[in-house]
Order: structure tokens, then sequence, then C-alpha cells
């Protein structure tokens, strides 16, 4: 859980819930201010909504066009709040949520700025920000991928024994086939293939060493070929390696989560910050001493079209080819993650089960607050 402290009043920052509490008063059961995680809406307590002129207990995120982080110059205070609007032809107004006490520019920069990235990030809509001496980047640096028993930082995991995956890995049919990636039936077991560019490295994180795997229950051998051509091999390129069954340990599926800020000028003095979520799932041999990549795919989304998805209903109502458009949109989303995550689990299914060895799958939000 994360705590900012604001001007008499904290937000919390919990398992993907944004709300505001009287300072200090951390057991109280009813927040303010509260926005979960894909609900669609905002909630918020009678005398909250009274003083922000905002109606009942419970408002959609449709009617919210962005975040706003900003500094004020004429009271020296950062701002947290929201542009809102019943439409997008209608003129927006400024609600503020959250102040800062009065200090210098950079003071309460990083304060601020953390907090507007997770409610926009929970809203789902761009995040725009103003009067930033310095603009704070939050470092999106994937996590160390050596060890032995999985992500060297916080996870979540499930163990799947030998025999249920070989139960399971039976209803996978082969070959598997994903963009410049293969897995399917060799002699005596299974044979993935990378294409080149399912070397290159995306993200900024690690890829595969390999293009070729090539896995031998009978011959108790992984015989790994590298990315190497006839002529990287003549003047010394990367060697292949073989690596004996026996010592694989199990199969781990990583699922990770990023998050990436891009910022987009709008303005002078106005950033506007469109979030990108980066969900990768990669196959790795877990050896007595490394986690050996051997596969990853990949999906990303933006926060407009997570906007979109939480808006679709009332779209769809008031506008039908708005609608038809934002379901396309969403559709093609949702089958690119489908194959994404299919493809990833069906292949470490399939590389547990010619092993012999158990499946473990992990999770990992790299940007969590919990």
């Amino acid at each position: 859980m994360t705590t900012i402290p604001a001007a008499d009043i904290e937000i919390r920052i919990r398992d993907g819930i944004w709300e505001l509490l009287p300072s200090g008063d951390t057991l109280s059961t009813r927040p303010l201010f509260r926005v979960l995680r894909g609900s669609g809406v905002m909630e918020y307590t009678p005398a909250f909504g009274a003083s922000h002129k905002l109606p009942g207990t419970v408002l959609s995120i449709e009617y919210i066009r962005s975040v706003v982080v900003g500094y004020e110059k004429k009271s020296q205070c950062w701002l947290l709040g929201f542009q809102m609007a019943r439409s997008a032809t209608e003129k927006v107004r400024w609600m503020e949520l959250v102040s800062w006490p009065s200090g210098d520019n950079t003071l309460y920069a990083a304060s601020a700025q953390q907090a507007g990235r997770a409610l926009a990030e929970y809203v789902g809509c761009p995040l725009k920000i103003f009067g930033a001496k310095k603009f704070v980047q939050q470092s999106d640096s994937s996590p160390g991928r050596s060890g032995v028993t999985g992500p060297l930082v916080p996870h979540k995991r499930e163990d799947i024994g030998p025999q249920q995956v070989k139960l399971m890995a039976q209803s996978v049919k082969l070959p598997l086939e994903y963009p410049n990636m293969w897995l399917g039936h060799a002699r005596s077991g299974v044979t993935l293939r990378l294409a080149k560019e399912a070397s290159e490295k995306k993200h900024g994180g690690v890829t595969p060493s390999f293009n070729q795997c090539v896995i031998d229950p009978k011959d108790g051998a992984i015989r790994l070929l590298p990315p190497t051509g006839l002529l990287g091999t003549f003047f010394g390129g990367q060697q292949g390696r073989v690596v004996k069954t026996h010592e694989v340990r199990n199969v781990e599926l990583r699922h990770s989560v990023t998050h990436e800020y891009v910022p987009q000028q709008e303005g002078s003095g106005v950033i506007t910050e469109v979030t990108y979520t980066i969900h990768s799932w990669d196959i790795y041999l877990t050896l007595p001493d490394e986690s050996l990549l051997l596969a990853q795919t990949s999906h990303t989304t933006s926060s407009e079209l997570t906007r979109h998805r939480a808006m679709a209903g009332n779209k769809f109502a008031v506008d039908t080819e708005a609608g038809i458009a934002y379901l396309r949109k969403h559709q093609a989303d949702q089958e690119a993650y489908d194959t994404a995550i299919g493809w990833a689990d069906g292949a470490a299914m399939v590389i547990a089960s010619a092993l012999g060895v158990r499946l473990v799958k992990t999770e990992i939000d790299n940007n969590s607050s919990a």
C-alpha cells in the first residue's frame, strides 16, 4: 500500500484502489472519494459530492476528460483534479480533488505526479501536467531475470505438478504458431523456432539468446542454437549450448505488467501524459544457477483504449457509429491479448510436459502500489 500525504488529506493507493481519506484517519471504513480500477465509476460521500458539485454518491468516469496535475504559481501549491464535461463538445470544468501545502515547485512534484499517474491509470484517461520545473519520470526498468525460483521481486505464484501438466498439454494442438515463433513436434520431442525479429529487444527487457531449442527427452538433452548464420559461425560467433534435461527444475511462465508514461506537448507549459500498459509473457527454463529465457510474447494497450472500453456502454447507447468503431478496436485489442497469452501458455505447457517437470506460473506488476 502507498500513502501520499497532502494538505489535510491522505491519498491511499492499494490493490487497484485509489482513495482519499482525512489525514490520520487510517481506520476509516468510508473514504471521502474512491476509484476502483476497471469499475467505470467514482464513488464519494454525500458531503464530498455536495462540496464538489457532484450528483449523489456515484458518477460514471465517462464525464472525466483528463486527470490534471499542476503547480499554481499564485498559491505556490501543487493541485490534482479532473477536467470534466458531459460530452466531448461541451466546455470542460475543473474539479479539484487534492492540494499540497505551499512550497517550492519541486518540493511536492514527485508526490503529486505519482498520485496523478495512478489515478489516470485507474480511471483510464490521459494525465496532463502543467507548471512543472522538472518532469518526474517514473522508472520502468525490468526486474532482474536471474534466480532459481522465479522473479527476485514480490510476485504471485502458481505451481502445477508434472502429472497435471501432462494431462493439460494433451489439449494443446501442435504446431503452435505466433508471429516469428513456432513450436511443434520433433523426432523424439519438441522443437521451438524463433525468427530474428523475436530476439529483438522490446521495452528495455531481455530477449531470448537462442533461435532454436530442440528438446529431446530420450537423449536427455536440450540443444540450443544461436541466431548466427554460416558466416557468423565461421568467424567465431556465439556458440550453441546443450542443457541436460535432469538439470531443469521447472518451466516458468512469467507474466509481467509494466507501464510506460509518454509525455506529449499539448500547449505552452502543458504536457499530456498517456499511459501504455505492457503485458509480457516469458517462458523460462529454471536451472540450478540461472533462469534461461526461451521465448516471449507481449501485448500493449493504451489508457485511451482502456477509457473507451469503460465508456462503451454509454457510447453505444447514444452514438451507434462511434459505438461500432469502439467495439472493433476493443475486439482487436482483446484478440491480440488472447493470442499472446494463449500461445505462451500453450507453449509453456507443452515444454514442461515434454520435460516431465512442474509448470510454475508467476505474475509481476512492476508498478504495483500494493
